[in-house]
């Protein structure tokens, strides 16, 4: 027994057990708080290369919550390169086969085979019906088709089913704008604003649809005042 005690083999034994501690807490430490918010602050201060790495670490990490904090930031390059990795986040959370489909509708898409897209995102939201994107995308679709309606029929079903979906805050607020309904037009791009503050497109469209409203207001006729008369 005592060869297999030796001081050698007590250090080797030693080896052994830190090797096969480290193996097993080691995806449990990359899933860390801690190894999200390092990873975060690489993101905001971190070179082009080292934000694109940090942010392909937070999807793999399950970093959403960092990724969504990094929209707030002043700088662009870091809301463009979060708001691409949260895209990721949200085409891979349904699995394979709803990622799938999400490809093949995007590349009838390419090739102007307009319907044919159509039908696969139908199929998509039909078969996964919890699955976010697969509604937005149709939403886009649809509103491409002027199917407006239905377009914002599809963005209810979005961001019910992710409310931190601000593309598909946007696009329902612009399907309200089409239908004329500004004063949910603004809700709706106030909610984009909250994820994203400092998307000008979308400050324009809040900005626009407030000072339609008023001026709608300001013309809109007054009614008489009642005289307090029986009829």
């Amino acid at each position: 027994m005592r060869r297999f005690f030796t001081p050698l083999c007590v250090r080797l034994y030693a080896f052994l057990a830190l090797f096969l501690a480290l193996f097993y807490a080691w995806p449990h430490a990359l899933r860390s708080e801690w190894n999200r918010e390092r990873l975060y602050r690489q993101l905001l201060s971190g070179g082009d290369k080292e934000r694109i790495a940090a942010a392909g670490q937070l999807v793999a990490c399950g970093g959403h919550e960092q990724l969504l904090k990094a929209l707030q930031s002043d700088s662009a390059s870091v809301r463009t390169v979060a708001i691409s990795a949260l895209f990721d986040i949200w085409i891979a959370q349904e699995g394979e086969e709803a990622a799938f489909l999400l490809q093949v509708a995007s590349d009838s898409i390419e090739r102007k085979n307009v319907q044919g897209a159509l039908n696969h995102l139908t199929r998509l939201t039909r078969t996964h019906p919890f699955f976010a994107e697969g509604w937005n995308r149709r939403a886009t679709l649809l509103w491409q088709l002027g199917q407006i309606e239905q377009s914002l029929a599809d963005c209810r079903k979005a961001v019910l089913l992710n409310p931190e979906h601000f593309a598909a805050w946007q696009g329902m607020g612009l399907c309200q704008v089409r239908l004329g309904d500004l004063a949910a037009a603004m809700k709706s791009f106030q909610q984009a604003l909250r994820l994203i503050p400092h998307d000008r497109q979308t400050q324009r469209y809040l900005r626009w649809a407030e000072e339609t409203l008023k001026r709608e207001q300001r013309m809109r006729p007054k009614q008489a005042e009642p005289t307090g008369e029986l009829v």
